[in-house]
C-alpha cells in the first residue's frame, strides 16, 4: 500500500506526486504574478518570501521523491508501449526530476546574489550560497525563469502522454493513469 508495486504507485509516491503538482503550478502562477508587480510593492515582497520558502519545500520534496524511488522503484513501463514512447517517457521524467532540483537552486542563488538570505517562512534563514553579485543575479533570475517554463512544458507533455494512453490507445495495460490513480 505504501510502497510502489510492479504495476502501481504506492501511497507515498502518489502523495508526493500530488503535493508537488500543486506546489509547482502554484509556484509558476505566483512567479508570473510577482513578475508583473512593481519591485517596491509590499505584496511583491510578501509573495517573494512565500515563493522562496515554498521553493525550499519543493527542493526538499524533490530530494525525498528521488530518494523514495531508490527505496521503492517506480512501476515498470507497460511492455505494449512503443520503444520511442518508453524513451520519451524516461527522458521527460528524468528532465522533470532534474528541473525540480535546479529551479529552486537557481531561485536561491537569484536571492543570494541580491545579498539576501533565503528565509523559511520567517522561522529561520538558509545559509548564503554566494555573495552579492548583480550580474550573476540577473543571470540566475533568467535561468530560474527559463527552467520554470521548461518544467511547465514538460508537465504539459507528461499530461498529454497520459491522456493519449488513457483515451486513444487500445489495451487496458496502456492506461498508465491507472498506475497513479487506480480505477
Amino acid at each position: 500500500m505504501l510502497m510502489n508495486s510492479a504495476n502501481k504507485y504506492g501511497l507515498v509516491s502518489r502523495a508526493i506526486h500530488g503535493v508537488m503538482l500543486l506546489l509547482v503550478f502554484g509556484m509558476i502562477g505566483v512567479g508570473m504574478y510577482m513578475a508583473d508587480l512593481d519591485k517596491t510593492d509590499e505584496m511583491r515582497k510578501v509573495l517573494l518570501g512565500m515563493h522562496t520558502s515554498t521553493g525550499v519545500v519543493v527542493l526538499l520534496l524533490a530530494v525525498v521523491r528521488i530518494a523514495w524511488l531508490r527505496v521503492s522503484p517506480a512501476p515498470r513501463l507497460p511492455t505494449a508501449l512503443e520503444n520511442w514512447e518508453k524513451t520519451l517517457t524516461t527522458v521527460v521524467r528524468s528532465l522533470m526530476y532534474l528541473l525540480m532540483l535546479l529551479i529552486p537552486i537557481a531561485g536561491i542563488l537569484a536571492v543570494n546574489t541580491k545579498g539576501v538570505a533565503v528565509g523559511f517562512y520567517g522561522l529561520f534563514e538558509l545559509p548564503m550560497l554566494t555573495g552579492e553579485n548583480e550580474e550573476l543575479h540577473e543571470l540566475m533570475e533568467e535561468v530560474h525563469e527559463v527552467l520554470a517554463f521548461s518544467l511547465l512544458f514538460l508537465v504539459v507533455l507528461h499530461v498529454a502522454g497520459t491522456l493519449k494512453h488513457r483515451f486513444f490507445d487500445t489495451g487496458n495495460e496502456l492506461d498508465v493513469m491507472k498506475r497513479m490513480f487506480g480505477k
